[in-house]
């Protein structure tokens, strides 16, 4: 148990929510989870950073990821494809080119788009079966480790632009995996990150219903302490923004049915039809960051 804040050490910490503390296993992670009983969330008085109490180590996390079952992330590709091109589009407005790393990159969607465009890519992926879709995917025009950050050695390699799209909610200690994304980093890099906001529009309106609290979810900030966060890792925010996800209208039902949003589950039965197939833009409640090192 975890009782002061992981990024500005803070022992003035209360309770955000408090749920049943299950324990973890590879049918809870993912986008196929039965569960989803987030734990208990305690909140930092001071930087606002939010935390599930009870942490798992990161080997542990690692052999969970490698076994998810990825059924439903993989029917959900039209709308993952369309994501990873906004994706792009916000790095690209930071840096113009060259070779790019992408944590977790699960299947490789976004590696894919970012050779399209004229990019060198590399990527790790725990999953083992995510890691293969993304080898083939990409067909020897970019490198994929089947390893996480920390398992991974890249020598003397540098990189112009780093991503963790949805990844840094992940993790056991959310600095340590920034500071290894800064050394990564060439002079002009940029680091590039999505992740769940307390502050935001859909946290704060939908509660303990809000679709982001999740049991694999260890961390959920807010802008000031995700730029702390970034700081306290030799890091300099660029910008904020938010971004909206693609996802077919039958899973986004499914997904507020399981966390009991009213009259979701009625219209998730009825959705299972052409309209359930349609994409749409959703907003979770999330941030993202572009820092450079600078």
């Amino acid at each position: 148990m975890t009782s002061h804040c992981p990024v500005c050490k803070s022992r003035s910490v209360s309770v955000y929510l408090d749920q049943v503390e299950d324990g973890l296993d590879s049918s809870r992670i993912g986008s196929s989870r039965t569960m989803i009983s987030p734990g208990r969330i305690v909140r930092c008085n001071d930087c606002g950073f939010g935390f599930r109490q009870s942490r798992f180590d990161q080997e542990q996390l690692a052999s969970l990821y490698r076994k998810m079952d990825p059924k439903v992330y993989q029917a959900e590709l039209r709308g993952r494809e369309r994501t990873a091109e906004t994706h792009l589009r916000i790095v690209q407005k930071a840096v113009h080119g060259g070779h790019i790393l992408d944590i977790g990159c699960a299947s490789g969607l976004f590696l894919s788009k970012a050779v399209d465009a004229g990019w060198q890519v590399t990527g790790v992926e725990p999953s083992e079966v995510l890691f293969r879709e993304a080898s083939e995917k990409l067909a020897g025009h970019g490198t994929v480790l089947p390893l996480t950050l920390e398992e991974a050695d890249f020598g003397d390699q540098k990189f112009d632009a780093i991503t963790l799209w949805d990844v840094l909610e992940h993790v056991e200690e959310p600095m340590d995996m920034m500071k290894r994304c800064r050394a990564l980093l060439k002079s002009d890099g940029c680091l590039f990150l999505n992740v769940p906001d307390l502050d935001s529009f859909e946290a704060k309106t939908l509660g303990k219903r809000w679709p982001l609290l999740l049991p694999e979810h260890m961390n959920y900030f807010n802008r000031p302490s995700l730029k702390l966060c970034g700081e306290k890792s030799g890091l300099r925010l660029v910008r904020f923004g938010r971004r909206r996800s693609y996802f077919s209208t039958q899973y986004v039902l499914y997904r507020l049915s399981q966390h009991q949003i009213p009259g979701a589950k009625v219209l998730s039965k009825a959705a299972r039809t052409a309209i359930g197939r349609a994409l749409i833009p959703v907003s979770l409640g999330e941030t993202y960051a572009v820092f450079g090192t600078g």
